[in-house]
């Protein structure tokens, strides 16, 4: 045999005996994605459309109820908090707020107050908060469409001694 031959049957053996690597742009790309998909999952924001899932999965109609946060300054203005306005780590504080009614008036209280610290470092004039039911009906009027709010407190806690009191 010659040294050619021998050389090249090494090199086919050697080409065989390795496995099949993915480019490294695909590897580069499915990180990038795989990434994108999981930190809005761990962070719990949404990224519209990459993690906007629960958009398409709520029934819409002219009636809507939805927890909300209503904070009581020490004026005693009432004012609805926007979930927005909260730390990062509080914005879907909805969906544990909604788990509530059947859990321990501890948990409640315990809920309420982490959520009270909160909106206190936003609006630091809040003395009370209650974790209310707000009932809105869309209702067509001569000038448009209008939403009306229904607001029902379920629990309430404030700061400094009366902490944790429910409603």
């Amino acid at each position: 045999m010659t040294d050619d031959l021998r050389e090249s049957r090494a090199g086919a053996a050697t080409a065989r005996d390795e496995p099949d690597a993915a480019p490294r742009s695909a590897r580069i790309f499915v990180t990038v994605l795989f990434v994108l998909l999981l930190v809005p999952g761990v962070i719990g924001f949404d990224a519209w459309p990459l993690t906007g899932w629960r958009l398409f999965s709520l029934s819409r109609d002219d009636d809507q109820t939805r927890w909300v946060l209503e904070a009581v300054d020490d004026q005693g203005d009432r004012r609805v908090v926007s979930y927005e306005e909260l730390p990062l780590r509080y914005r879907h504080a909805e969906w544990p707020i909604s788990e509530l009614p059947g859990a321990s008036s501890d948990r409640r209280d315990a809920v309420c107050e982490a959520l009270l610290e909160a909106v206190v470092d936003v609006d630091p004039s809040t003395v009370e908060l209650s974790l209310a039911r707000d009932h809105a009906r869309l209702v067509e009027g001569d000038d448009g469409w209008t939403t009306r709010h229904r607001i029902e407190p379920f629990h309430s806690c404030t700061t400094g001694a009366g902490a944790g009191e429910g409603r």
